[in-house]
């Protein structure tokens, strides 16, 4: 009796530890949900209501908590006010805004960062992608290529170094480094002209977003440590092409903050951060400045060990290049038209290959004709139009699922693989 008694207690407080368990994801979603509703609260950065309908997803289990119930009945409200379900597979997870049942969500990959300020960050950010659109702020998403080069860097690098010195300094006191920062910027462009415009709009979608993150998820005293300790991280950073606005947007966005708090009203996708750092710094550029001015400037700014730095990042660059030339160019491959495509990756890993495209080394991407799930080795995408997968060894197919190096292709029916030369396959669809 002893036994049985024992066991049965066993298993009483075995299910209340599995219910606490149950329960405790839904407890902190409804935390996180708090905090972020208290953040946003009567903010002024943005005229709309930055808080709303926020969904918080396992991305392997694609189980989620959201804060408001969704049209179809898919999640059920927990003890905690929230509402838990599993978000539909054609639903592509990533941190972002989507639409679903014809209503506007944040989406938020989970588990949430354990630091506060740094939770905060990312929801906020993920919340202004959600109210862009009636901001009238496009959601351009270029890569800007010609960060992947030695020259674009050095003078992104040295941008950075003087808007960090700008930084240092009291505000009144920072338009000889805001002036430097600028003349390293126009130098890029000068450089890069048909690429250049796309840091701009870069800037004025992921560069907007993560400023709202920074300004309302961040104590305001410890923002001048946190972008210093940013600025000096991007030089390790593997890829600028399309994480840079993820710094310029905080960093001059603040700038811009500490000299007129309300610079975000009245924006549209036309402007730039050196047009408004002009307007409200009153800073006056010169026009005409020598490379010999430039490189007497970039003393100030540790430019021989940027220099030397990126001098050695080039050369392990151009080899990289070289392996993912000959892997997309001069081996097997499979192409893929792209229609309707929605698509989930990392913007600090990708890697340019000039007119060839750009290539993600992981990825998850939803078509017409099903989901392709890149883990390793990438797959090549240009102008947003067609995807070339590498395919120098054994591809087997199960039912409807290609498995290839580093990649899986699930289709939908009336799909298949056509092979139109020796080094080229195509995916068609059935007549």
């Amino acid at each position: 009796m002893r036994t049985i008694i024992s066991f049965t207690l066993l298993f009483v407080m075995s299910g209340k530890i599995l219910a606490q368990s149950a329960d405790t994801a839904a407890f902190q979603a409804a935390g996180y949900f708090r905090e972020a509703a208290a953040a946003s609260n009567n903010q002024s950065v943005w005229p709309l209501p930055l808080y709303g309908p926020m969904i918080l997803v396992d991305p392997k289990s694609r189980v989620a908590y959201a804060n408001v119930p969704d049209s179809a009945g898919i999640f059920i409200k927990t003890g905690e006010g929230v509402y838990k379900g599993k978000l539909p597979q054609e639903i592509i997870i990533a941190n972002t805004a989507i639409t679903w049942q014809n209503r506007l969500w944040t989406l938020v990959l989970s588990p949430l960062p354990t630091d506060k300020d740094d939770r905060l960050d990312l929801m906020l950010h993920e919340c202004f992608h959600r109210i862009q659109r009636q901001l009238n702020l496009r959601d351009n998403s270029p890569t800007v290529d010609h960060l992947a080069t030695m020259n674009g860097r050095i003078y992104f690098l040295l941008e950075l170094q003087a808007l960090k010195a700008a930084l240092n300094k009291p505000v009144d006191a920072r338009n000889k480094d805001l002036v430097n920062a600028l003349l390293f910027r126009r130098k890029r462009q000068e450089l890069f002209k048909a690429t250049f415009p796309t840091e701009s709009m870069l800037e004025m979608n992921e560069g907007l977003a993560a400023y709202t993150g920074l300004i309302l998820g961040r104590p305001l005293e410890s923002i001048h440590q946190h972008l210093r300790k940013e600025i000096d991280s991007v030089a390790y950073r593997p890829s600028l092409i399309r994480a840079t606005a993820y710094i310029t947007g905080p960093v001059y966005g603040y700038l811009l903050y500490e000299r007129f708090p309300a610079w975000t009203h009245h924006l549209d996708s036309s402007a730039s951060f050196p047009d408004l750092v002009e307007k409200y710094y009153n800073v006056n550029m010169p026009e005409i400045v020598t490379d010999a001015d430039l490189n007497k400037m970039a003393t100030q700014y540790n430019g021989d060990a940027i220099l030397l730095a990126e001098k050695e990042k080039e050369e392990k660059r151009l080899v990289q290049a070289a392996h993912y030339v000959h892997m997309f160019t001069e081996q097997r491959v499979l192409v893929i038209n792209l229609d309707h495509m929605s698509l989930g990756f990392n913007p600090g890993t990708l890697f340019d290959l000039g007119p060839l495209g750009t290539v993600y080394p992981i990825a998850e991407l939803k078509d017409v004709w099903g989901k392709l799930i890149v883990t390793n080795g990438g797959m090549l995408m240009k102008n947003w139009k067609v995807v070339t997968l590498s395919t120098p060894g054994h591809v087997s197919l199960e039912g409807n699922i290609i498995n290839g190096d580093g990649w899986q292709l699930q289709l939908n029916s009336g799909w298949r693989i056509e092979q139109k030369d020796s080094l080229h396959a195509v995916l068609v669809k059935q007549p």
